[in-house]
C-alpha cells in the first residue's frame, strides 16, 4: 500500500447529501456523474442504478465519493451502529473543533456525545475528537490535533 485514493460513503440522496457535505462540512465538490447503469456487476449489486458525487478533502490528495442507489433500493433506512461488523468512518481533520461543533449543530447536524473528548496521555495528549452523523446515519468523526503531528 502506498496511500489511500479514496473512500466512499452509500447515500440515500445525492440531492440531501451534497449540501451537507459541502456546506456543513465545507467539502468542495468536484464532480456529480451521470447515473449509471453499468456499474453494478463490478459492485457486486446486479443490475444497480448508481450515481457518484466526488469530493475534494482540504490538504490532501484523496477524495470523497457519496453514492446513490437509484435501483435497487436499500436494506436499511439509517446507517448501522458503530458496533457493527464491516462499519467504518471518516476522521476528519479541523483546527478549531469548538467552532466546527457549533457550525455543524447550527445547521441541525447530530453528533454521537454532548462534547468532545480530550486525550490526556500518550503520543496523541491533546487530540480533540468527537463523532457525528451524516443525513444517512453514517459515523463520521472530527479531530483536532495537537502541533506535533500537524
Amino acid at each position: 500500500m502506498i496511500g489511500i485514493v479514496h473512500s466512499g460513503v452509500i447515500v440515500k440522496s445525492l440531492d440531501k447529501s451534497i449540501p451537507f457535505y459541502q456546506d456543513v462540512l465545507g467539502l468542495r465538490l468536484v464532480k456529480r456523474e451521470p447515473v449509471r447503469k453499468s456499474r453494478g456487476d463490478k459492485l457486486g449489486v446486479p443490475g444497480a442504478v448508481i450515481q457518484i458525487g466526488v469530493f475534494a478533502i482540504p490538504n490532501s490528495d484523496a477524495t470523497l465519493e457519496l453514492i446513490e442507489f437509484m435501483e435497487p433500493s436499500s436494506p436499511n433506512n439509517y446507517g448501522a451502529p458503530v458496533n457493527a461488523i464491516g462499519q467504518v468512518h471518516i476522521a476528519f481533520k479541523v483546527d478549531n473543533i469548538e467552532e466546527k461543533i457549533a457550525h455543524m449543530k447550527s445547521h441541525g447536524c447530530a453528533f454521537v456525545s454532548e462534547n468532545y473528548e480530550t486525550i490526556t496521555d500518550g503520543p496523541l495528549a491533546g487530540w480533540k475528537w468527537i463523532y457525528f452523523k451524516d443525513p444517512d446515519g453514517t459515523n463520521m468523526e472530527l479531530i483536532e490535533v495537537t502541533d506535533q503531528f500537524k
